[in-house]
């Protein structure tokens, strides 16, 4: 049994009997108790100071790594406005929370680096080694920002663990607080180590950057499994989670053996680094080789719910949520989103994945452009039905309170002001109609591995049942389950 930490409100997480390539886990959370009181326990305690005493601080690492000049930006370093005082000031060697041993820099973002690490309490009577995935999240974060992604954890892990799909959620098995030498207080999750992103699990299978004919029949099942998890996350968890796209959809490993090599390698490769700012910044390495063997014991997982809402609150949600080509219709125009936005941005996933571009591609060096982003959902979906515009042109007096940014620094008090809308005069006419690309259309752009298997219609079908305008009327996760173009057998049956 796995405890957020004893003499505090606890969260226990026990793991449960499930078949060897996935994995689901109970979260019992004392009755009342928030993953914000925890938070605030943890942070005014000596507990953390205490228990902190067994860490191991630059602790001896294998002889000559390769050391990084000091002009040289690694990592983290390149996030705009990158401050060093607010990442944890991690090292191979670190215990954290008394058990868990850092052994190489596998991730790193913004707001955090991730750390394969091994449990030390698990004792040598066990066969195999566990080893985790420790999230270290930057000190500059709210107390609510730090305990979001718990929250959400805890709400899709107490909700239904026995419906399919919950193994389909990469979620965080234990979260605690660890403080660091300069006295900051780090939220610290853990979760199940994963392979790498779905993206690089296609190019090793089919050595490009988009799905072959050969490979079709394995990426359907493995859309099936991400739309049993993203069934289980509406309906079971009530949780919407606002950035699906192909970095977020990771794959487990094989089997253990990959990570037990990976590990071993870092003993005659050790991480290169660069020293400054009070800290040791790693480059990280997180390539664990070609696959051998196992690929059947693989399956993708969605992954980091730190943006991620809940779908059960009261009010009409219309703040900016999805990454900008991943934006669904009814977040730029302000009228209010729900878990459907999930939807669209599977399709526009889909689209990615099967492709290798995005459907709704704009200059990778050129600010993003809502008003484009727009001209194409009406060249490649038509035009936006009336209702939405009505919609639209009522939600132009809601305001935000409190303002919020927009990309270009400018306070917000609406989706209009903060997309620089609106886009439609008063009798519903796009305003840029000169941006429209006429000669796109879904038809034309059906990926060739579809063509292939001489099922566009279904295909096109099923694409459109996602990306329809009005949010009511795209297809749920569970609806898509039975899509002919995904099983026929399915559709047939209905089961």
């Amino acid at each position: 049994m796995i405890t957020i930490r004893p003499s505090v409100p606890t969260i226990w997480a026990r793991k449960l009997p499930t078949s060897p390539s996935s994995y689901q886990f109970h979260c019992y959370v004392n009755k009342g108790i928030t993953a914000s009181m925890v938070f605030r326990r943890f942070a005014s305690s000596g507990v953390w100071a205490r228990n902190m005493k067994g860490r191991v601080l630059g602790s001896q690492v294998p002889p000559s790594p390769e050391l990084l000049p000091p002009e040289h930006l690694v990592d983290e370093e390149r996030v705009p406005g990158y401050k060093p005082e607010h990442y944890y000031p991690a090292n191979p060697g670190d215990i954290l929370g008394t058990r868990y041993r850092l052994e190489a820099k596998v991730g790193w973002g913004s707001s955090s680096t991730v750390w394969l690490a091994r449990d030390i309490r698990r004792g040598n009577w066990f066969t195999t080694t566990r080893h985790v995935a420790v999230k270290l999240c930057n000190s500059d974060a709210t107390e609510e920002d730090m305990t979001h992604e718990l929250d959400i954890t805890m709400q899709l892990s107490s909700a239904n663990p026995q419906y399919p799909g919950r193994a389909a959620l990469g979620t965080a098995i234990e979260g605690f607080v660890a403080t660091s030498p300069m006295g900051r207080s780090h939220l610290v999750l853990v979760f199940e180590p994963l392979r790498e992103p779905l993206w690089l699990l296609r190019r090793r299978i089919t050595h490009t950057d988009y799905v072959t004919h050969e490979s079709l029949p394995l990426i359907k099942a493995y859309l099936r499994i991400l739309l049993e998890g993203l069934d289980y996350m509406h309906t079971q968890g009530h949780v919407i989670h606002t950035d699906l796209k192909l970095d977020n959809i990771m794959v487990t490993f094989e089997d253990q053996s990959t990570v037990d090599k990976f590990v071993q390698a870092q003993a005659t490769h050790p991480l290169a680094r660069k020293h400054g700012h009070n800290r040791i910044v790693y480059r990280c390495h997180n390539n664990f080789g070609p696959i051998l063997h196992g690929l059947g014991n693989i399956v993708p997982q969605i992954t980091d719910f730190g943006l991620a809402q809940r779908g059960d609150k009261a009010g009409v949600l219309t703040h900016p949520i999805q990454p900008n080509e991943f934006r669904s219709p009814e977040v730029l125009l302000g009228v209010g989103w729900s878990y459907s936005a999930d939807i669209w941005n599977f399709g526009v996933l889909v689209w990615e994945l099967l492709t290798g571009s995005s459907l709704f591609r704009q200059s990778r060096t050129e600010p993003y452009l809502p008003v484009q982003h727009l001209a194409d959902m009406i060249a490649l979906i038509g035009p936006i039905p009336p209702v939405l515009l009505q919609r639209e042109r009522r939600m132009r007096d809601w305001r935000w309170s409190p303002a919020v940014l927009n990309p270009q620094g400018r306070p917000s008090i609406n989706a209009a002001e903060f997309y620089n809308g609106p886009f439609f005069d008063d009798d519903g006419n796009f305003l840029r109609g000169d941006l429209v690309p006429r000669e796109r259309t879904l038809e034309d752009e059906v990926p060739q591995c579809v063509l292939e298997e001489n099922n566009a219609a279904r295909f096109l079908a099923f694409m459109r049942s996602m990306l329809c305008w009005a949010p009511e009327e795209r297809a749920t996760a569970h609806d898509l389950l039975y899509d002919p173009w995904l099983d026929p057998n399915l559709a047939k049956s209905g089961t």
